[in-house]
């Protein structure tokens, strides 16, 4: 009787799901508005990010454009059915950002003509500097193009700015 009771918890653990791998946790769906990003930044812009402590942030505008002009969602310009945004914070650094679909709002996705598509800003965070510090490429168009390869976005520091990230401002006649 005491050897069936033992192999009675043994039996169960055996039909029991394997127990999670650290760091294995329950994938989240994919959505449908994800998509790669590759963000590369120039050697001096990482490196002074990396001396403040200063952070970069990957913007994404939704939106598409509208069935008529008195579409539900419609912008006050009548241009544009906002379909939200996300920011996402990431180090300072050249490296692969997962665009995840996050900040879409498809209530008026209805009143969007063809595919919906996004706007792409890269901006240093401003946590240490009020000035943004970067120059960097943008991508502006439907979802499902940023989907087929992954975006790329190169950055670099703004022309004209010091060491310590303030604007340098030239005085004195032009050509002496």
């Amino acid at each position: 009787m005491k050897r069936t009771l033992l192999v009675l918890p043994f039996a169960l653990a055996a039909c029991s799901p394997a127990p999670a791998a650290p760091g294995d946790e329950a994938a989240t769906p994919a959505s449908p508005y994800a998509f790669d990003l590759n963000l590369t930044l120039t050697t001096r812009a990482a490196e002074q990010l990396a001396r403040t402590d200063e952070r970069v942030i990957v913007n994404a505008m939704y939106y598409g454009l509208p069935t008529s002009d008195d579409a539900p969602g419609i912008d006050r310009e009548g241009m544009e059915i906002r379909l939200g945004s996300a920011e996402i914070e990431v180090a300072p650094e050249s490296s692969a950002v997962k665009v995840m679909g996050e900040g879409f709002d498809a209530t008026y996705l209805t009143s969007v003509k063809g595919d919906p598509e996004v706007l792409i800003n890269v901006y240093s965070a401003r946590k240490t500097h009020e000035n943004n510090l970067l120059s960097c490429g943008i991508y502006q168009g439907p979802i499902s193009m940023a989907q087929k390869k992954p975006v790329d976005i190169t950055c670099d520091l703004i022309e004209g700015l010091s060491e310590d990230g303030d604007v340098i401002v030239e005085t004195g006649t032009p050509g002496q």
